[in-house]
């Protein structure tokens, strides 16, 4: 079974189980999760950077939702 080595990869993985309720994510969901798993907010944003430039999903202009595309 493969296991998420890095803190990116946890994040990743955080995320998408917040979507399983839809495409769509809130930024406020997403940064109360991770931080109560004890994430900072700079690799919250670096995993949510690396993965928008990835295509993964997009962020929208305000910063508020994280949508997969």
């Amino acid at each position: 079974m493969y296991r998420a080595t890095t803190a990116i990869d946890r994040i990743y993985n955080l995320i998408r189980e917040l979507s399983d309720e839809g495409r769509t994510v809130r930024m406020a969901d997403i940064v109360e999760r991770c931080t109560s798993k004890g994430f900072t907010h700079d690799q919250i944003n670096e995993c949510i950077e690396e993965y928008e430039e990835l295509n993964v999903w997009q962020v929208n202009q305000a910063r508020t939702t994280v949508t997969f595309v």
